[in-house]
């Protein structure tokens, strides 16, 4: 709604964004950001879906309809803007629990400790990377600002990172500041929560964990939270302005793939299957409305273990059983190994699960109906046609966990998801399944981590091996 508002004050015309009270903010931020400072806002009293349209007749005649009038006709104030540090300028003197308070009371962290990014602290980071220190990296949304190794560094600092993991801070911001990346739903009030896997030498050379614990590592916490800092302060993604979950977020987490596992059951890495050498290393970032419980696949026939994982994807999605977007599906290595025995590749066990993982055009329709999409949703009639029109709509064609009572034949089923990546990673002394259902239909672009040339020399001076002791 603001940025149509936005968009029409651009050409000229008048207009109104009407929101919902907690969106007051959002609805100016969202303006200010692409470049309309005062984009002129109305309330509408509560949630309009769940109102009579008694209520709706109402509210709008007696509340609506006069700010409409009031904001169109009368001349707008726009509010100074506030000088702006430079990079390097000092902000802020104190303490570590003062700069703490300083950074929260400003919206500048999540609340959490934070380490103070004085300038000595970020150019130990600058060491670890050979791009310049002002040099674009992406533009990210809805901000519109500049992601430089500058600001990049700031971030992972604050967020308690190693100067070394700089490369990969770097590489996540190219990656998410790509335009195949879903950044403008990330502020839903679906809650979407940011996440990244990395492949290749160098996530073993920094221990990124792919083991039991994966999210709660160490290592993988402090770039998580990185990668929520800079969603925060280079992204313009901040509670109640533009990110507007409506239950709030888990912090952003970080994992890699156990590629030793991989390679000995003869499949391939994520980053090999998009045609990068096994030894470069990549990140891949993703998103994710739903974190949740885990699935225990269990036996040895791997047909039966597919079936449990096409389960959990149909039943445990984004928007209920409405289709649409890709789901990664995290599997542990002792449900992977019995797979790979029983004769799947990774490409071979996506298609099955694709093949499998349905769910029945009533369900997909009662959903649409009743809960989902955003908007004023169609009746349950109109929904159930539109399902019944899709052409990847078929009759008879029940995943295994239906019963099939008389008349099944003529069950109408739909894909439960547009796509699927499978992960190798987790405790390798369990049989586990997690499934992470993302928005929109897209299956993320890996970006390469840059390093620099003196890269084992620097690393060695901190007592790591050189990266090729890495290579597998």
């Amino acid at each position: 709604m603001a940025l149509a508002a936005a968009a029409a004050e651009k050409v000229g015309i008048p207009a109104i964004a009407i929101v919902a009270p907690s969106f007051q903010t959002c609805a100016v931020e969202t303006g200010r950001f692409v470049g309309v400072p005062a984009v002129q806002v109305g309330v509408y009293p509560g949630a309009f879906l769940v109102h009579s349209d008694a209520q709706l007749a109402e509210n709008i005649e007696s509340t609506v309809f006069p700010q409409i009038v009031e904001r169109l006709t009368k001349s707008i104030k726009v509010a100074e803007t506030a000088e702006t540090a430079g990079p390097k300028d000092i902000v802020f003197t104190g303490t570590v629990d003062d700069v703490t308070r300083f950074f929260s009371d400003n919206n500048w962290s999540e609340g959490l400790a934070i380490i103070p990014p004085t300038v000595e602290k970020v150019e130990e980071f600058l060491k670890y990377t050979e791009f310049p220190r002002d040099q674009e990296i992406a533009v990210l949304s809805p901000s519109g600002l500049i992601a430089t190794p500058w600001n990049i560094a700031v971030n992972g600092v604050m967020a308690g990172c190693r100067p070394e993991y700089m490369p990969l801070l770097i590489a996540i911001v190219e990656a998410i500041g790509d335009p195949t990346y879903p950044m403008a739903i990330m502020g839903s009030t679906s809650g979407v929560n940011p996440f990244i896997w990395i492949n290749g030498p160098v996530s073993r050379q920094l221990g990124i964990h792919h083991g039991q614990g994966i999210t709660a590592w160490p290592v993988n916490q402090v770039i998580g939270r990185a990668l929520g800092l800079i969603w925060m302060n280079i992204g313009g993604f901040r509670l109640q302005e533009s990110r507007m979950g409506s239950f709030g977020y888990t912090l952003p987490w970080v994992l890699a793939e156990n590629e030793e596992v991989l390679a000995k059951i003869g499949w391939q890495a994520f980053h090999e299957e998009r045609g990068f050498d096994r030894n470069v290393s990549t990140v891949a970032p993703n998103q994710s409305n739903q974190w949740g419980s885990q699935l225990h696949p269990a036996g040895t026939d791997a047909k039966v273990l597919m079936e449990n994982l096409a389960w959990e994807i149909s039943n445990k999605t984004s928007n209920f059983k409405s289709p649409g977007g890709y789901r990664v599906c995290m599997v542990t290595p002792p449900v992977a190994e019995v797979l790979a025995a029983g004769g799947y590749t990774k490409q071979s066990l996506k298609e099955d699960l694709m093949k499998t993982a349905r769910v029945t055009a009533y369900e997909a329709a009662y959903t649409s109906a009743y809960g989902f999409p955003p908007g004023t949703p169609p009746a349950f009639d109109v929904a159930l046609k539109r399902t019944l029109e899709r052409k990847d709509a078929e009759k008879g064609k029940l995943p295994p966990w239906y019963e099939k009572t008389p008349g099944w034949e003529e069950i109408v089923t739909i894909p439960a998801t547009s796509g699927i990546e499978i992960l190798i990673c987790g405790d390798e002394g369990r049989n586990k399944s997690q499934t992470l259902s993302g928005i929109g239909g897209r299956l993320p672009t890996p970006k390469q981590i840059k390093l620099p040339a003196n890269w084992d020399k620097l690393t060695a001076d901190l007592g790591y091996k050189p990266l090729k002791s890495y290579y597998l």
